[in-house]
């Protein structure tokens, strides 16, 4: 029976480097499948939806706000005075998703307390930059978002 030559420490050392890098390259992959998430497929309808499917004006009662996904991200769409309005629903602070409240009658970020009107306005900080108002309209489908508004 032959002999194993012994493993010399440059070969060892050159091993130990390659499993590191290995592992470093799986923990880099999980972070960025983490930072870029699959596609909605809600989101590549032109119509707003949330988890129950399209969101219908009906669904909407007068001072009520619902966030849901379009090709545009994640949009809320306010009915106020029988007027329906939409804004991203991402706050300019720090990304949270922002809800409406009905009884301030402003739309809230949860996470840092910044506060906007419901044409996008900064009321309270943290934020500094408006939410982009988003145009909708009401058709038999759903909500279709149309786009920014110009």
């Amino acid at each position: 029976m032959a002999e194993s030559e012994p493993l010399s420490r440059r070969f060892f050392n050159a091993l130990m480097g390659l499993g590191f890098v290995g592992t470093l390259g799986g923990f880099a992959g999980t972070a960025l499948a983490y930072l870029w998430p699959m596609p909605d497929a809600a989101a590549t309808s032109e119509f707003l939806s949330t988890t129950r499917g399209k969101v219908t004006a009906a669904e909407l009662g007068e001072n009520e706000g619902v966030v849901g996904r379009s090709p545009m991200g994640k949009v809320l769409v306010v009915r106020k005075d029988g007027e329906l309005r939409g804004v991203q629903a991402t706050c300019t602070h720090l990304g949270c998703t922002v809800a409406w409240n009905g009884e301030s009658g402003e739309i809230e970020c949860p996470c840092h307390g910044a506060r906007y009107a419901l044409d996008g306005q900064v009321l309270k900080g943290p934020a500094r930059d408006p939410l982009a108002q988003v145009e909708v309209r009401e058709e038999t489908e759903g909500l279709r978002i149309l786009g920014p508004v110009s």
